[in-house]
């Protein structure tokens, strides 16, 4: 890995002493083209390696996935670059993994959990899969474009990080009532991270050096622990079903604001400090509200009906699910609509 401000200046550097092979397929979406994407092929091939770049739009699904694989394969390629966000990593881990290539990770936004985990999120017919892939062989982690980011993402990033507050709660449920498996040494290490991101929460909102440091990491090491503990459960639970729901129903918005507000419907089923959650938030800049979000009320009642069948998952959402009356008084309870 290697991470710092104008850490993309050493891009040749990092490679060689990574031993990437020198025939790469390089990913990227539209935005990250222009911001990035260009920038990056254009060094690989000042510094002598062969590549062929491919834009993708309309998300992680899985005919993007499959169209990036034959691609890639076509193209002879022995090793996969992944320059953008979530999506695009989601689609480099795919075909990484499908094809066994060196596979490194160019992340230009700390939108979610996505930069090292050995999971992909697929969409198809209007449903995400978590498909297990690989972890990278490389991440670089450039600040001073992360630092450049849209706060949107940053926001969105905090709450997909903020959901193992809720996560490793029914992660222990399953466990002792579901019958899951559970890495305690995994467990303790991310609610660790959690602890530190919490108090750091400030310098996040700031944006500021100390602040994309500790998301990034934050970020890496969920993916590890995924790889350790052998599941998404370690960062991963109800609040994350609610997400998913969300996603389904309104078919818009990005993942991790969705997990932050997931994460203040969970924390107060579990019986926990729900305001905490929201006020964590707040200070980022991420939403709490439908109206934030840009959700009617009807669609989060729906979602909230749905949530439970999202995943085969142990949960604090029970196998039943909440009743359309049920989901609005929770609704209500946590402000989330008024």
């Amino acid at each position: 890995m290697s991470v710092g401000l104008g850490a993309l200046n050493e891009i040749g550097e990092v490679f060689r002493q990574s031993n990437a092979p020198n025939k790469l397929f390089l990913i990227m979406g539209p935005t990250t083209r222009k911001l990035s994407g260009d920038a990056v092929a254009g060094r690989l091939t000042k510094e002598g390696y062969n590549v062929v770049t491919h834009v993708i739009e309309g998300g992680a699904t899985f005919d993007n996935a499959e169209d990036a694989l034959r691609r890639v394969k076509e193209s002879g390629a022995e090793g996969i670059v992944g320059v953008g966000g979530g999506s695009i990593i989601d689609i480099v881990k795919y075909v990484g993994f499908k094809l066994d290539l060196f596979t490194i990770f160019i992340p230009t936004t700390l939108s979610s959990d996505a930069i090292a985990s050995p999971f992909s999120v697929l969409w198809k017919e209007g449903k995400s899969h978590a498909v297990r892939t690989k972890s990278p062989n490389l991440v670089i982690g450039d600040y001073d474009v992360l630092m450049k980011e849209p706060h949107k993402f940053v926001a969105a990033g905090f709450g997909d990080m903020v959901a193992k507050y809720t996560a490793l709660f029914d992660w222990r449920l399953a466990y002792w009532l579901g019958d899951e498996p559970y890495l305690d040494f995994a467990a303790q290490l991310a609610e660790s991270i959690l602890n530190l991101l919490l108090r750091r929460v400030k310098d996040v909102a700031a944006q500021n050096y100390i602040g994309i440091e500790t998301l990034f990491y934050a970020e890496v090491m969920d993916g590890y622990l995924m790889e350790l503990a052998n599941t998404t459960r370690v960062a991963a639970g109800s609040e994350h079903l609610i997400a998913f729901a969300i996603e389904h129903v309104a078919g818009k918005g990005m993942h991790g604001t969705q997990v932050g507000l997931g994460t203040i419907i969970s924390a107060y089923l579990q019986n926990r400090d729900w305001r905490m959650v929201r006020e964590a938030l707040e200070t980022v800049g991420a939403p709490t509200t439908a109206d934030e979000l840009g959700l009617s009320k009807e669609e989060l009642i729906k979602a909230l009906q749905i949530a439970h069948q999202m995943r085969n998952w142990y949960t604090i959402l029970g196998d039943r699910g909440l009743s359309a009356c049920k989901a609005e008084r929770l609704l209500r309870y946590t402000k989330i609509i008024s």
